[in-house]
């Protein structure tokens, strides 16, 4: 006899608070050949076409800026263009955590932000871009990235809600 599904949903009530996030001026660097490539086909024929990328992304687009973060995953052809990609920070600020993104790969146009780790806990949340240079070997795209997270702060004091009648309680011990 099988094992039938099992799905269970749970009604929430509790608040939840987000934070706004919005990077600006930020430059991905694009090689698609070369001694520097980030990017390569690894299975041509159109449909079904794939390549993979490690792209870095800049604080400027000067010669002297800083990785942020490394932004690595996979296009696929499948009557149009998809990728799906993970932006993992290097920064000193936001090490380790992530973005993950899909949409269509070209050069102008919304990226969107479906999830997130570490610091960016489930974020959503919309990349813009915009050719900024265009080279022989690739190309530099203007990043914008908007959207939010969930905030991890911790409940110190607890209040009715909806109404008048309840008392305000301190909570003495931090949630666990």
């Amino acid at each position: 006899m099988e094992k039938p599904s099992i799905c269970q949903i749970t009604p929430r009530s509790a608040v939840v608070e987000s934070t706004e996030f919005n990077f600006t001026n930020l430059y991905l660097r694009r090689n698609f050949s070369g001694k520097d490539r980030n990017q390569l086909v690894i299975q041509e024929g159109g449909f079904g076409e794939t390549a993979v990328n490690n792209w870095s992304l800049y604080d400027g687009d000067g010669p002297d800026a800083t990785i942020v973060a490394r932004v690595q995953g996979l296009h696929s052809q499948a009557g149009d263009w998809q990728s799906t990609f993970t932006i993992v920070f290097q920064n000193e600020w936001f090490k380790g955590s992530t973005f993950e993104v899909i949409g269509v790969p070209t050069d102008g146009g919304e990226w969107a932000i479906v999830g997130g780790t570490g610091q960016f806990a489930m974020a959503t949340g919309v990349i813009s871009k915009s050719v900024h240079e265009q080279r022989g070997d690739g190309n530099t795209i203007e990043l914008t990235m908007h959207g939010f997270y969930l905030s991890r702060s911790l409940l110190t004091k607890s209040e009715p809600l909806g109404s008048n009648y309840g008392v305000a309680e301190e909570i003495a011990q931090v949630p666990k």
